[in-house]
């Protein structure tokens, strides 16, 4: 994956957060996230790359429990102030010029272990891509991106189908062998 589709990717999801309305912040999103509190979710997206480049993971918080990422993001949306979508606009262009002043082959110190930033990346792009479709199916715009972010995206989650073990399952979902079962996730904190 190349740093271009991490940037298209960032250009995407602004391009998104730019359809959101002001007075369609406090609409569902996600689970009990409103859209400030996906927008400061996604903002973390941003700001753990600085993190995990600079002081790593070990310096932060814990990943914790589906309840504390729930809670991490309504702080990080509060955390946006009163000018949300300016506040996450600026974050993104901060982070971008942060990662163009990195080698592809920084060492992030991240919550999945030590990884080059190339490695990282598309972690990033599915993200990215995940949370656009999320703001553009909140606020009832067409949640279609473009496929190279859904190529990076499947092939990062197809990896972590075999980092958790759960290749076997996927295939016989995708051929419709099998069907998920509730709650199944790729991307919930390994435990």
């Amino acid at each position: 994956m190349s740093r271009e589709v991490f940037k298209l990717a960032v250009e995407y999801y602004l391009d998104t957060v730019a359809a959101i309305k002001l007075d369609q912040l406090d609409r569902n999103a996600l689970g009990v996230w409103n859209l400030r509190d996906l927008l400061g979710h996604t903002a973390r997206a941003f700001t753990n790359v600085e993190r995990y480049a600079t002081v790593g993971f070990t310096a932060g918080p814990p990943v914790g429990s589906d309840d504390d990422i729930a809670a991490r993001g309504i702080e990080a949306g509060r955390q946006l102030g009163n000018e949300p979508l300016a506040a996450v606009r600026e974050i993104a262009k901060r982070v971008v010029s942060f990662v163009d002043a990195l080698p592809d082959n920084h060492v992030l110190d991240t919550s999945a272990g030590q990884m080059s930033l190339i490695e990282f990346l598309p972690s990033r792009v599915q993200e990215l891509t995940t949370h656009s479709i999320d703001i553009a199916r909140a606020i009832g715009l067409d949640a279609a991106p473009p496929e190279e972010y859904l190529r990076v995206m499947l092939y990062w989650l197809a990896d972590q189908a075999i980092v958790r073990k759960q290749s076997v399952d996927m295939v016989l979902v995708l051929t419709g062998r099998e069907t998920l079962p509730d709650g199944f996730n790729l991307v919930a904190p390994l435990t």
